[in-house]
């Protein structure tokens, strides 16, 4: 056998199959042995010893770790690093050799009857003989390579540390029951250093289990409200609950074990936000406010100070607190801008249906009494309602029949057109803003604490989201479906229709004109109310700047304004359209067809001129006085209401449109010389008007034109030649007709065929009667 351990190859293959003990003892049997190993086995074995427990290799560490103050208690603690595992391991194996021999000698099966204090003596406190266990632990996983050996010293320890934490963790549960915490606290260093962390906090938490009927049964009252003083006592109890369980951690653990952060988690996810408080606000979303704020505000700032948890303990709690509440907060706040879109949608559901019941009632009312008043045979069988259909009420072809089609027609149309200025109102376009302002209150409330998960970043994006919510509900469900309508009706009016020469002689307005511009000043104030409301919950609170022009909360509120304008626009349009056709209509019925063409008196006194025409009296005609009265009154419908380029555009509108009609007028007519001097007080009139009341300069230099134009009819017969040049001289005319059009206005002279030769002649160079055949 001795002459084995002489052969190189044999000491090698059996050195690297033995246990640490069993290693050294080879190389002390001799000193071939002992040199073999050293020179071809010791570094590869050490090495992997060391680094079974993750003690690493430099070469160039220090040699102090080796010359430190070594004990069974500190010996892996105060190695980390080694130049020399051979050493290193031999240092280590001299610490515990003591322990691991009685273990290697201990039979597996008197394990449990095992008294420690056979392994430890009497020297050690509880905590070292812990620390001497793990450490044996690790030597052993550190010695491997004899499998069979170390399977059997793993188990072994295994077991005796299972033993060991039995015992320690008994005699802590019975301290924790005699509230003998410093105890209590020894005996949890012995359990945190066994590494039994998780049964320290399994016990803790199941030993100190947060109370069933902690809570009230509700604090919400009948109504669902929030009764502030039940929160207040729920506040205040989990603020002396949690205080209680500080004291008792920090004494019982003091800042070994951070089981106080690991407890108050726990509670505050399972028991008070997915619990007790969830359960709350799911019966009023409303109250997750003033609950969650409480939370930071009121028990955050009264719970003391825990050593166990750190200098940070109150910060991580607000981080449970804002973790575990952010999904109720996040519900609160897209509900309160869903509660915004859906009351608001049903206000103005509310306000339609109430318009449309009212007009069904006044329609059947208008029904009514025209039915009362005709006394027909349909008032007695029919039902009063509505008409659905025209055709079976008015089958009947006869007088009464037509006469009540008539008057139902227009009472209807005349009740529609008075009512154009309540398709958009006011007051609901205010409550629904102050509805907005309601809900930018509330989220202002979440930032009542600087540790509020909804901090002013998310608050800012929350208002721009309900200001684009604002101004698109109004502007689609309100004022573009209210403007539409309004146009609607205002484009069905004929002022032909049903107009009397009565009714003519009266009427100084053109009425649907007027309210559609009641209208638009709603529209405006409605305007400027969310132009506050921009200004003054998003510029001033610098949410966002006015010269942003990619954000949305700008480019909607521009859409909307652009709607408004486009609404405004094309309603003066139709607008302007009936009033046109009321003046034409005026000219049509009121201009009578010798105005500009009076006949001579059969009176042998009546005076007449030299060309046999009658001398009148000077000055406008009925109808031109009627024509400016009706503008008069409208010109300025916008003034105040809107923008000043918008009134501009409509004044000059009128002003253009008004100039073709007199123009058109005056090309209907017969015009005499002595009748010019009725067109050119009506002419003076129309230019008077423009100049002193429309005030817009750029149409100005067409009425001018058109004064010229009549003085193409004062010149007498006689003096056609002068007529001609006058035609011929277009700077007369200030630039405003072509010759062919000057053409056309003379052509209305009452003695046209007298002149024609001479005016024919000075424009072309020639008459007719100079032509000659050959």
């Amino acid at each position: 056998m001795a002459e084995l351990f002489r052969t190189r190859g044999v000491v090698e293959r059996i050195a690297i199959h033995l246990s640490i003990p069993d290693y050294l003892s080879l190389a002390s049997v001799s000193n071939f042995t002992a040199k073999t190993l050293g020179e071809s086995i010791d570094d590869g074995y050490f090495k992997d010893r060391l680094k079974r427990v993750l003690i690493l290799i430099n070469p160039k560490h220090s040699d102090d770790d080796l010359l430190a103050d070594h004990h069974p208690t500190n010996v892996f603690d105060s190695i980390k690093t080694s130049n020399h595992p051979k050493k290193t391991v031999l240092l280590i194996y001299r610490q515990l050799k003591t322990f691991i021999l009685k273990i290697r000698n201990l039979e597996e099966l008197d394990i449990d009857d095992y008294e420690l204090s056979e392994l430890f003596g009497y020297g050690y406190q509880t905590i070292d003989q812990a620390k001497i266990l793990q450490n044996i632990a690790k030597f052993i996983e550190m010695d491997n390579n004899d499998e069979l050996f170390y399977n059997n010293q793993r188990d072994k320890i295994r077991k005796l540390i299972k033993n060991f934490t039995k015992l320690r963790f008994e005699e802590m549960q019975e301290q924790f029951i005699l509230e003998n915490y410093d105890n209590a606290y020894e005996l949890v260093n012995v359990l945190t250093t066994l590494g039994e962390m998780d049964l320290i906090v399994e016990f803790f938490q199941q030993e100190y289990k947060f109370p069933i009927d902690f809570f009230p049964q509700t604090i919400l009252d009948l109504q669902q409200n929030l009764i502030q003083d039940s929160l207040n006592d729920v506040i205040n109890d989990l603020v002396q609950f949690f205080n209680d369980k500080i004291k008792i951690i920090d004494q019982a653990f003091g800042e070994n074990l951070p089981i106080m952060l690991i407890y108050s988690e726990n509670i505050i996810n399972k028991d008070v936000i997915n619990g007790f408080f969830k359960k709350e606000c799911e019966q009023n979303i409303e109250v997750i406010p003033q609950i969650y704020l409480s939370l930071l505000n009121s028990f955050i700032p009264n719970l003391i100070d825990s050593r166990n948890a750190g200098g940070n303990f109150k910060s991580i709690l607000i981080n449970f607190i804002n973790l575990y509440f952010e999904p109720l907060v996040v519900k609160f706040l897209n509900e309160e801008i869903k509660s915004f879109e859906d009351e608001s949608i049903n206000d103005i559901q509310f306000f339609e249906n109430e318009l449309k019941q009212q007009d069904k009632l006044d329609e059947d009312h208008i029904y009514k009494n025209i039915m009362t008043e005709f006394n027909t045979e349909d008032a007695q069988n029919k039902k009063f309602e509505l008409l659905s259909s025209f055709t079976k009420i008015f089958s009947k072809a006869n007088k009464d029949s037509n006469e009540i089609k008539f008057k139902l027609n227009f009472e209807i149309i005349n009740k529609n057109l008075k009512n154009l200025k309540n398709f958009i109102n006011f007051e609901l376009c205010y409550k629904i803003i102050e509805k907005a302002k309601s809900k930018i209150e509330i989220f202002q409330i979440f930032n009542n604490s600087k540790h509020s998960i909804v901090d002013q970043s998310k608050i800012n994006n929350l208002i721009e989201d309900l200001f684009i919510k604002l101004v698109s509900l109004i502007s689609k469900y309100h004022i573009k479906p209210g403007f539409t309508k309004a146009m609607d009706f205002l484009n069905r009016y004929d002022p032909t229709e049903f107009k009397s020469l009565e009714s003519i002689e009266t009427s100084t307005t053109v009425e649907p004109l007027i309210k559609f511009t009641e209208l638009i000043n709603i529209g405006d104030l409605i305007q400027q109310m969310i132009d506050i409301f921009y200004n003054n919950e998003l510029v001033q609170k610098k949410i966002l700047s006015k010269d942003e022009f990619l954000n949305n909360s700008n480019q909607t509120k521009k859409q909307f304004e652009v709607q408004l304008d486009n609404f405004v626009a094309n309603g003066l349009n139709i607008g302007i359209d009936k009033l046109m056709a009321e003046i034409e209509f005026l000219y049509n019925t009121i201009q009578l067809p010798n105005d500009f063409n009076p006949k001579p008196s059969t009176s042998s006194s009546s005076t007449t001129t030299h060309d046999n025409e009658p001398i009148i009296s000077v000055g406008p005609t009925k109808c031109a006085q009627k024509v400016v009265n009706l503008l008069s009154n409208h010109i300025n419908l916008l003034n105040g209401s809107t923008e000043m380029g918008i009134i501009d555009v409509f004044q000059q509108e009128i002003g253009e449109r008004f100039f073709q009609i007199i123009v058109k007028n005056i090309k209907k007519r017969i015009i005499s010389t002595s009748g010019s001097i009725i067109l050119i007080s009506d002419l003076n009139l129309y230019y008077d008007f423009i100049i002193n009341t429309l005030k817009q300069k750029n149409i100005t230099p067409l009425f001018i034109g058109l004064k010229e134009i009549g003085q193409l009819y004062l010149v007498s017969t006689q003096d056609s030649k002068e007529l001609g040049k006058l035609i011929g001289d277009l700077s007369k005319f200030n630039g405003i007709f072509r010759q062919e059009e000057i053409y056309d206005f003379v052509q209305k002279r009452a003695d046209w065929f007298k002149v024609k030769k001479d005016v024919e002649k000075a424009m072309y160079g020639l008459g007719i009667t100079d032509c000659v055949i050959v």
